[in-house]
């Protein structure tokens, strides 16, 4: 799950938005967190959709230490599938697709619920 709270409820075609938020294991604002979801995203339509480059960081759980790369076009609001691009740590190599379905939507706040399909090799270091 990722919680986003927007400064600005009007995204206007070329802003940029960058992001900060927490990843937690559940819905449940009490859930463990297990990272940090980071990235950047620019508004490419003047429909208000934005291009996206998320990095999930793990910093909890068997996955700590690993990064998740997820990228693709993004209307807030509605459910986004995109895909996984890469990763490092347990997900080197890492290629799948994510759907992200909004749990709250309001004013002030912008929770997702990501469901993560990746296929990835993992390596053993030397």
């Amino acid at each position: 799950m990722i919680v986003i709270n927007p400064n600005n409820n009007s995204l206007t075609f070329g802003t940029i938005v960058v992001v900060d938020d927490m990843l937690l294991e559940g819905l449940d604002d009490n859930s463990t967190l297990i990272g940090r979801s980071q990235g950047l995203g620019a508004t490419v339509g003047r429909d208000g959709s934005l291009e996206s480059m998320i990095n999930f960081v793990f910093t909890e759980g068997k996955y700590n230490g690993s990064t998740l790369a997820i990228y693709g076009r993004v209307v807030l609001g509605v459910t986004i599938e995109r895909p996984v691009i890469g990763g490092t740590g347990m997900f080197r190599m890492a290629t799948g697709y994510s759907v992200a379905t909004p749990v709250v939507v309001s004013a002030s706040k912008l929770v997702y619920e990501f469901d993560v399909y990746v296929w990835h090799k993992e390596m053993k270091d030397n």
